[in-house]
């Protein structure tokens, strides 16, 4: 078998929790003896034809754990499983992280460079499939293993007194898990590459957001310092505009209340003709008042000419005031409009002169908006390329999870081979051989299979009690190994042949202390009442007397 190697012996046998007395190695020698006999084709009314029983043996189906880290890798000595996983194929992570690099230095092929890589990392490239020969990996059978490692035993490194079928070489064994060991660094690798993809992503967009902030910290210093150049002009300026508004202002009305004073003054002249008038009149009007009244006769035609001269007087007077009160009107209406018109025109051009700071401002907040709408615009693209490299690191890590799962938890320092016990038994015909395989058991308790039954016992035939004794240890190790085992023998000719020439090089019938062993454990089965005395008797005269 080439190097030296240490090998695990698993039991065949282990007790319920709820057997009495355990059951001995003889006892399992005589269980299998009878439930082979149980399974022996015998000559009836539908065969003329009977089977003898030509070879029992407890041979031991090899399973090489290779070491990695605190697991171990477990492959088939028969090169009878294999398993096959699918890994998905990761994207172009050398051509993203150098296009990153390529455009260190210019902003707008790193803009490219992200609108191009957008969807690179949205899916993974391809699934490929992953040959993994001779490697356990169905989850069920490796907790199944495990289960049964825990009872294992080492032997010695050579010579030890267990019957194996010739495994596959030490060295093959170590291949193949390498090549498991292989696929797992490749997808580690993988998830590295990923992890290096995201570190040059931020890497790249830090540096250019950097940059795009140095440039807004220059734009906003140098507008800011046209800000405060334009200011000081603008305000100045300002003033001048205000001063020579008030003054302009002060000119048109100081002209306008010389103006208005002269009407006003003109106004009050008249108004005081007319009030001397209107006494003219009235003293005219007592006068010929008294005239008339005391000489009745006399004509007052002097004195009326004189009443009609102030009425007269005092009619023009009155219109020429009104016309005064209208040119006073306007006049003032004139003052104000001008006043209004130099407001407006000063208020323009103060309002241009601030207009240049306003715009100076806007444009800085132009710029720098633009510039931050840039920076938003790198870290959404880059957020989600790196969201997507992190949804596919998720799912390789869980490839790795998966692939470092169809290891066992099981701690070595070298290669070692396993051993699983199972008994083969060997009927033979005039026209042909076959073989019945027992994969590990567990023995059964006879009181408590008895009130789980709740039938006479007898009543069932030697073959359904001794399942009964002898019960499955682990379904998961029967189907996905020794089923396997049992389907590999019926389509290969020359692998039957060699399961049958381990059998009978290892044949317990041919054996000096085979018919002791079994009669003792014969009569311990009877003794617990898995047999009858005549079962006992007639296995013991048809094997063992013969």
């Amino acid at each position: 078998m080439g190097r030296m190697h240490p090998i695990l012996l698993v039991p065949y046998l282990i007790d319920d929790s709820e057997r009495e007395n355990p059951c001995t190695p003889k006892m399992e020698r005589a269980a299998i003896l009878c439930l082979s006999e149980a399974k022996r084709k015998k000559a009836g009314i539908l065969s003329r034809r009977s089977e003898r029983i030509s070879c029992i043996a407890k041979l031991h189906y090899p399973l090489w754990a290779v070491p990695w880290d605190e697991r171990c890798i477990i492959i088939d000595g028969l090169d009878i499983i294999s398993s096959n996983i699918k890994s998905s194929v990761t994207p172009d992570v050398l051509e993203f992280t150098e296009a990153l690099h390529r455009s260190s230095s210019s902003l707008n092929l790193f803009l490219e460079t992200l609108r191009r890589h957008s969807k690179t990392f949205q899916k993974f490239k391809s699934l490929r499939k992953v040959s993994l020969k001779g490697v356990i990996s169905e989850v069920p059978l490796l907790r199944s293993l495990i289960t049964i490692l825990e009872d294992a035993e080492t032997g010695a490194k050579e010579g030890i007194n267990a019957a194996f079928i010739p495994p596959i070489p030490m060295e093959q064994a170590e291949k193949r898990a390498y090549r498991f060991i292989a696929e797992w660094e490749n997808i580690n690798s993988e998830i590295d590459s990923l992890f290096y993809a995201i570190e040059v992503l931020s890497g790249e967009t830090e540096r250019h957001k950097e940059k795009i902030f140095l440039e807004i910290k220059t734009v906003q210093g140098d507008y800011d310092l046209r800000i405060s150049r334009t200011r000081k002009l603008v305000d100045k300026k300002v003033k001048s505009l205000i001063k020579e508004k008030e003054r302009i202002k002060g000119k048109i009305e100081k002209t306008g209340n010389r103006r208005l004073e002269k009407i006003i003054r003109e106004k009050e002249r008249l108004k005081d003709r007319v009030e001397r008038l209107r006494l003219s009149l009235r003293e005219a009007l007592e006068i010929r008042k008294r005239q008339k009244k005391k000489y009745p006769n006399r004509s007052t035609t002097r004195i009326d000419n004189k009443i009609a001269k102030c009425r007269s007087d005092m009619q023009i007077l009155k219109e020429k005031i009104s016309n005064l009160e209208r040119s006073e009107e306007r006049t003032r209406r004139e003052i104000l409009e001008r006043l209004r018109e130099a407001e407006e025109r000063y208020g323009s051009m103060i309002r241009e002169e601030l207009e240049k700071i306003r715009f100076l401002e806007e444009a800085r907040n132009l710029e720098i908006s633009e510039k931050r709408k840039i920076i938003s615009r790198i870290d959404r693209v880059s957020s989600a390329i790196e969201a997507q490299i992190r949804e596919l690191i998720a799912e390789k890590t869980k490839e790795k999870e998966n692939l470092e799962n169809r290891a066992i938890s099981f701690e070595l320092k070298e290669a070692s081979l396993i051993g699983i016990p199972f008994y083969i038994a060997i009927f033979k015909s005039p026209k042909r051989e076959r073989a019945e395989i027992y994969p590990p058991m567990i023995a059964r308790s006879y009181t408590s299979t008895l009130q789980r039954i709740k039938r006479v016992f007898f009543s069932f035939s030697l073959e359904s009690r001794m399942e009964l004794l002898l019960n499955s240890r682990l379904p998961d190790l029967d189907r996905e190994i020794f089923q396997n085992l049992k389907r590999r023998m019926e389509s290969s000719i020359s692998f039957r042949k060699m399961i049958f020439e381990a059998g009978r090089s290892n044949n317990l019938l041919e054996s000096p202390s085979f018919a002791d062993d079994v009669a003792e454990g014969i009569s311990e089965l009877e003794e617990e009442g898995w047999i009858s005395r005549d079962e006992r008797r007639r296995i013991i005269a048809m094997y063992l007397e013969s």
